[in-house]
């Protein structure tokens, strides 16, 4: 949990529609800046540990994000995967929680499945957000209470009440009917589509392009925040494996498992889920 004494709005000098206008402002330019990088091409980067690379975009797009947000914040908490994790964010009532280029890999391997990532946490959940996609045009927005955006229109989950016809935003390999991962396996018929952001698979399920994404591999804020309101906000859903609701500005900033759906598929993704992870954690005991 966060030490943070609760954020007083009374006290505080900026409103929401104060926050939501610097985001959407300096989530444009992070964007401009990323693509500035991404055309020229020919691009420094380095594994910052094995299979996870970054590259000079990564940095200065944080850069930016991080000069721009703490001097007209003042006192708000900061933590990005590009930089080093300070103590002092436990204190904050707000926090800005960013990821400069969310699917690097892509980025730098040319493709379009990567963007930026900015959120607002104010008493550990999500107030504003915006998913920056420039080569997609893509701006995804979401304010609490107020709705999601795709591009300056409304936005909102499917219907599909249908494992077996439903759209999963994940890995083909891992969800396919014969992988001995599963104990109850997943509908033969369900179509799987990989991309490197987790941020926008969720915000592609958010706008109906998808149905549900799952992943029981361990997702950091950096990955997740903004995506967790956009979606929240269009009517899905973001919980752990074990349907708990996602905390943000803890001590280790870590969500062991992610699943995001359309609420009509929960139960039916929780059928298989449910018996994976107990399968999981009885071998390794």
């Amino acid at each position: 949990m966060s030490n943070a004494a609760p954020f007083d709005e009374d006290s505080c000098p900026w409103d929401l529609t104060e926050e939501a206008n610097l985001v959407q402002h300096v989530t444009e330019e992070a964007g401009r800046i990323a693509l500035s990088y991404f055309v020229r091409g020919d691009i420094h980067q380095w594994d910052k540990s094995p299979d996870n690379p970054v590259s000079e975009a990564d940095m200065a797009v944080d850069e930016f994000l991080r000069t721009t947000l703490m001097q007209n914040r003042p006192g708000y908490g900061w933590l990005s995967e590009e930089t080093e994790d300070q103590p002092e964010r436990l204190r904050c009532g707000r926090l800005w929680i960013v990821d400069p280029i969310d699917g690097t890999r892509d980025f730098l391997a040319g493709g379009e499945n990567w963007g930026i990532s900015v959120a607002l946490v104010q008493d550990q959940k999500p107030v504003i957000a915006a998913f920056y996609a420039p080569v997609k045009n893509a701006f995804y927005f979401a304010q609490r209470g107020k709705g999601a955006t795709l591009n300056g229109k409304p936005i909102a989950v499917s219907c599909n009440a249908t494992l077996d016809e439903a759209r999963m935003m994940g890995d083909p390999e891992a969800f396919k009917h014969t992988s001995p991962f599963w104990p109850v396996p997943w509908p033969e018929g369900m179509h799987t589509e990989q991309a490197n952001s987790i941020a926008l698979r969720i915000c592609q399920i958010a706008d109906g392009q998808f149905d549900c994404c799952v992943t029981l591999r361990p997702k950091n804020d950096w990955d997740v925040a903004a995506a967790d309101l956009i979606l929240e906000e269009a009517g899905g859903l973001l919980t752990t494996g074990d349907q708990d609701r996602l905390l943000f500005n803890r001590k280790k900033p870590l969500h062991a498992h992610i699943v995001a759906s359309c609420p009509n598929l929960i139960p039916s993704i929780m059928d298989r889920v449910t018996p994976a992870l107990e399968k999981w954690r009885n071998r390794n005991k």
